[in-house]
């Protein structure tokens, strides 16, 4: 009986661990807009303490859904959002950093993207003219109507 009661303990803990699921391109649909998530390079990811994934095509569409989910950031275990520079791949939201350029699309029009680096973004404010924020100016900025 001991064994038995053993892998039911594993199953359990196991099946309360937090982990961030990969997006699936092309399959997964964003889960504020309902689109389906095609663009590596500004898609974006939640995960809850409690281990729910939602993924988004776009940046914007996250911050939407935070702004009417209405819940302190404490309830999710990652915020992440894709890297403009290393398509496919999250980095988190608070140390991200952000550019908002009419000349570079992103999929919902809001024209955000996120690097790693705050040396990056300057480079791409350089190259392609736009405004720098922060993770909590950004969510600000899109909270204005």
């Amino acid at each position: 009986m001991k064994p038995i009661s053993y892998l039911l303990l594993l199953l359990l803990f196991s099946s309360c661990t937090v982990k961030i699921q990969p997006i699936e391109y092309g399959t997964d649909d964003c889960d504020f807009c309902k689109m389906g998530i095609v663009d590596a390079k500004h898609a974006a990811q939640l995960v809850t303490t409690k281990g729910k994934n939602y993924k988004f095509d776009a940046i914007e569409c996250m911050i939407h859904y935070l702004q009417q989910a209405d819940q302190p950031l404490g309830v999710y275990q990652h915020v992440l959002v894709a890297d403009l520079l290393n398509p496919g791949t999250l980095i988190p939201a608070d140390q991200a950093h952000f550019i908002i350029s009419k000349n570079i699309p992103s999929p919902m029009g809001a024209f955000l993207s996120a690097t790693q680096t705050e040396t990056q973004i300057q480079q791409l404010i350089a190259e392609y003219t736009g405004s720098y924020y922060t993770f909590s100016a950004l969510r600000q900025q899109l909270s204005n109507p």
